[in-house]
């Protein structure tokens, strides 16, 4: 029960919240890149690592990993472009683009290199700039996200109609119906949880919209992520409903010299619904050798 509370009150945007901010340091801040405002939480010291929210999130989506990361790291969650507090440019927003913002925000934040953790549309983000930016990254951590086309060109079965419209959801029930997918534990689904999610969401349609778009656009090919240098740890959750196991597979079989975990008892965004094991697993892959 106790795990319940904790998870509803960190998707909640309790990193908006004075105390919690008091308690892990964190400093709300913003950035500018090509005259657009880009927010961020920052907080620690050490060895950078950037935080990449899910399709339709922001930065607020990490705070149960905030603290254990600050112990040993110079953490920044950051609200991409066209979601949470940054601005919202009327753009055909595809994940190179997402990319190429997260870039320049590094050297707005004078950091030339860090690790990228993401989940989602998060972990294509950061696969993205693994592939195209690697002078900027040190390591990455996938959560149940990031993909490539198929070499023969094929494409995947079209989305399911109704998921792809509560993808964007525009309703309580819609919000409600859709997060009942993400959680593998639907209790966690409560009153409160559906009308702070439906609200973030709205704030964000456009982006949510024209990401659904945007087809191959800002995708990758096998043979670009074969090439992935950057040492890369694969974390899925077992009864992921949204974007099955088998991609975690398929990644670790593409990605040289990458690890998977695969938590149990979890659905689709395990930093969330297993912040602690999440956070073990993260922290001992980020703390491991040198790059």
């Amino acid at each position: 029960m106790l795990n319940r509370m904790l998870v509803v009150a960190a998707l909640c945007t309790l990193a908006a919240a004075p105390a919690a901010q008091e308690k892990a340091a964190v400093a709300s801040k913003d950035a500018t890149v090509l005259t657009f405002k880009l927010h961020y939480l920052e907080a620690g010291h050490g060895a950078p690592v950037v935080l990449l929210h899910g399709l339709g999130g922001d930065g607020s989506r990490w705070t149960p990993n905030v603290e254990p990361l600050v112990k040993d790291f110079h953490v920044f969650a950051l609200d991409q472009i066209g979601f949470g507090q940054s601005d919202k440019p009327l753009a055909n927003y595809h994940t190179g683009m997402l990319a190429e913002f997260l870039e320049d925000f590094l050297k707005a934040v004078h950091v030339p290199k860090a690790s990228l953790v993401g989940n989602s549309m998060g972990a294509g983000v950061a696969l993205y700039t693994a592939v195209h930016f690697p002078e900027v990254v040190d390591k990455i951590v996938l959560a149940d996200g990031g993909g490539f086309r198929s070499p023969d060109g094929a494409r995947s079965a079209p989305p399911d109609p109704r998921r792809r419209q509560i993808q964007n959801s525009v309703t309580r029930e819609e919000t409600r119906e859709f997060f009942r997918i993400l959680f593998h534990d639907k209790n966690l689904v409560t009153d409160r949880l559906v009308d702070d999610q439906l609200a973030m969401r709205l704030r964000s349609a456009f982006a949510i919209s024209k990401m659904q778009e945007a087809g191959d656009r800002g995708s990758l090919t096998e043979e670009q992520v074969k090439g992935v240098k950057a040492p890369t740890l694969i974390v899925w959750g077992k009864y992921d409903e949204l974007s099955s196991p088998a991609g975690a597979d398929r990644l670790e079989r593409t990605i040289p010299g990458s690890r998977k975990a695969i938590i149990d008892n979890c659905g689709h965004m395990p930093q969330i619904e297993k912040a602690d094991e999440f956070n073990r697993i993260v922290r001992a892959f980020l703390q491991g050798g040198s790059t």
